[in-house]
């Protein structure tokens, strides 16, 4: 089983049923859940050696043990896990000995929405602590590797901090004449200067330290302590020693040629095409401004600047045009922003801006300036007149952005949010203005849902499933397409995550099943052995509404069952085991056939079969869509089958695509295979069983 976005609980309680009504309440809200329940000490011990445990939901008091007591032992054992402590309900919480003492935080067992915002919050806490102290492993063990590569290292390395040296390399010492690194300890960075160019370095090291540099290096005299001048060329870049803020200086060996270094240095900086930074230059500009705004010593503001509609631009002056085009306008942003801050190409038609301690409102005007600019702008591309326009994605940087990924991320997001309001024009990314267009999003897809279950605006497809031993009838996937207002059909990739959100897939799965429920009746009286394959959302699984309702329907239409099968995904399933043990139990009872998808890929895959006892299972993608090129995924699918056959269980080898996989099958020993090789869902059960091979 996957770890991802996993949630590991421990519940103290001495009834189960209190435990379990809290989980669903957070598996309710989305949360996939592995939890495990103790009574006492010695249980609490054992689960926490055997079990990584996220958070631990504590009953106040249980007749032989208490939430104060499980906090004393966690302070014993010196275990950081959250322990909230879960009070009676219909009171105001009371726990305030056990917050004393070490608990988190306290609930009443009837205060779902207040529950899920405390899990939440103390999970996200622990993940953020647990991280800062692999990130503290981590920077110590490569401070050890930096520092041992450092001193073998021919360039002159020194570290600065306000001012003063406090470690220094061999080949720094040698350079300016010290003996050992106790001599360079605490004496200034000025001392290494000729007095003439103080004045130069003192005003570089005050840019710098204020982020305010667009170039990390600096032409001084240098001087050993016995008074010796020569020249050097200094190179700033920002570093810690031994957990401390600092400057790292180096000064590169010079005895290769001079003239060569400084060019090659420039040109690693350099796009080629536009003479603008590159990306590698600017990402690095990026992270040493997060480093002075993690200490609260700068902010700034991100422009991702891209042309719109280029893939037409290219159409219609070829490639070399193009390029040609990004030149100019390269050229036009550079002279509208000169000096203001770092421009970039970030990649094909990105051009990125870094602007230094200015504020959202500056750089509304920067980026209405760009705008105005370049959409009256005409380039000549070879006799060509190219008018086109830009959009510009806008976010802040201060200390709440700890690196460029995320940083890249939002501005992307913002831009992407101008071209799609139509171009030429810009976008300020805000984390939380986004999440509530998200959740705007959401709603608006729950309405046209909700609108689409009251006008009967879904439809049925489906995929036969093909049996490679002859078994007669027909077997079908059945699959849902939902119509918008103007009839134009929608997979479900775009609708179902929006109505997984809304809580509204279980009824989009009442809607498929009744329909279905239709169809069998028609083929019975048309004398066509037809089996149905319907996919059970994790919504009606949890659901303890869906077998009553199922059993209502089948009694109320007379149905004959047998050729239905309900389908739960795997990983679904054992983040739910019990209520799917009790669904599957249920569905045999209807005499309904049951299966898992997905299947295959899970740790431990075979033992799901020993709790979830189905008739079918099928194969995951990953396992099928390469088999022939993967001994590998060859060897799981025949221990797989292998293994399923001897428990009577059928395998369905779903997304075959090709002939080619036939043999290959059949020797796997699959029982079924499906995919777009055979058809593509289709609104018509036609498909020829008996002339399928």
């Amino acid at each position: 089983m996957s770890d991802k976005n996993l949630l590991r609980i421990l519940t103290l309680f001495d009834n189960s049923e209190e435990a379990e009504a809290l989980i669903n309440i957070l598996r309710n809200a989305g949360q996939i859940i592995r939890d495990v329940r103790v009574e006492d000490e010695e249980d609490l011990h054992d689960a926490l050696e055997d079990n990584p445990i996220d958070i631990i939901l504590s009953k106040k008091q249980t007749p032989i043990y208490s939430a104060k007591q499980a906090v004393e032992f966690l302070q014993k054992s010196d275990r950081d896990l959250p322990l909230i402590v879960i009070t009676d309900p219909g009171k105001t919480p009371d726990a305030l000995e056990e917050l004393q003492a070490g608990a988190r935080d306290m609930v009443a067992s009837d205060q779902p929405e207040l529950l899920r915002h405390i899990v939440d919050r103390e999970v996200n806490d622990l993940k953020i602590r647990r991280a800062f102290r692999r990130n503290e492993q981590m920077l110590l063990e490569t401070e050890k590797r930096t520092r041992y590569l450092i001193d073998q290292s021919r360039d002159a390395i020194a570290y600065v901090h306000d001012g003063m040296h406090i470690y220094a390399n061999s080949a720094y010492l040698k350079m300016f004449g010290y003996a050992d690194l106790e001599d360079i300890e605490g004496v200034p960075i000025l001392d290494m200067v000729g007095a003439d160019d103080h004045p130069l370095l003192k005003e570089f090291l005050r840019k710098y330290a204020k982020g305010q540099n667009t170039e990390d290096t600096i032409e001084v005299e240098g001087k050993q302590v016995n008074g010796d001048s020569f020249n050097i060329t200094m190179e700033f870049s920002r570093a810690s020693m031994e957990g401390e803020s600092c400057s790292q200086i180096i000064i590169r060996d010079q005895s290769d040629s001079e003239e060569l270094e400084k060019r090659l240095h420039s040109l690693s900086k350099q796009d080629l095409l536009t003479n603008l930074y590159n990306r590698t230059h600017f990402l690095e500009q990026i992270n040493k401004l997060l480093g002075l705004s993690v200490e609260g010593k700068a902010h700034g503001v991100l422009m991702f600047i891209a042309i719109d509609k280029f893939d037409s631009i290219r159409q219609a002056v070829d490639i070399s045009g193009a390029d040609l085009l990004l030149a100019d306008i390269a050229e036009l942003l550079n002279s509208k922003i000169g000096n203001t801050g770092i421009l970039a190409r970030y990649e094909g038609p990105v051009f990125s801006l870094l602007l230094h301690n200015i504020d959202i409102e500056q750089a509304e005007k920067i980026a209405t300036v760009l705008c105005k600019s370049i959409s009256e702008h005409t380039s000549d591309i070879n006799g060509k007149l190219i008018n086109t326009t830009a959009s510009i994605g806008i976010m802040r940087i201060n200390e709440t952005i700890s690196n460029s990924q995320e940083c890249i991320s939002r501005v992307e997001k913002g831009c992407e949010a101008a071209q799609k309001a139509g171009g030429n024009q810009y976008s300020i990314y805000n984390p939380a203005v986004a999440e509530l267009a998200e959740k705007e999003q959401i709603n608006q897809w729950a309405f046209m849902i909700k609108e689409a279950l009251k006008q009967n605006r879904f439809r049925l497809v489906f995929q036969p499933i093909v049996s490679l031993h002859g078994e007669p009838g027909a077997h079908y996937e059945v699959l849902v397409r939902m119509l918008d207002e103007n009839n134009k059909e929608l997979q479900p990739s775009e609708f179902m995550p929006s109505a997984n959100e809304a809580n509204l897939t279980k009824y989009i799965d009442r809607w498929v099943i009744a329909n279905v429920f239709k169809l069998l009746i028609e083929r019975e009286k048309q004398n066509l052995l037809t089996r149905f394959f319907v996919k059970i959302s994790e919504s009606s699984l949890i659901d303890p509404e869906f077998i009553p309702w199922l059993s209502e329907r089948i009694k109320a239409l007379r149905l004959t069952t047998e050729n239905l099968v309900f389908e739960l995904d795997e990983d679904t399933a054992l983040n739910h085991i019990k209520p799917a043990k009790q669904l599957i139990d249920g569905l045999k009872q209807l005499h309904c056939r049951t299966a898992l998808h997905n299947f295959g890929i899970e740790n431990n895959t075979l033992e799901s079969l020993k709790q979830l006892k189905v008739d079918y299972i099928k194969l995951h993608y990953d396992l099928i869509h390469n088999l022939a090129q993967s001994v590998e995924n060859q060897e799981k699918v025949k221990a797989i089958t292998s293994s399923t056959s001897e428990e009577d269980i059928l395998a369905i080898a779903s997304f075959v695509e090709d002939a080619n996989s036939l043999a290959l099958l059949w020797q796997c020993q699959v029982d079924f295979i499906q995919g777009h090789f055979l058809q593509q869902p289709n609104p018509e059960l036609n498909y020829n069983f008996d002339d399928a091979f």
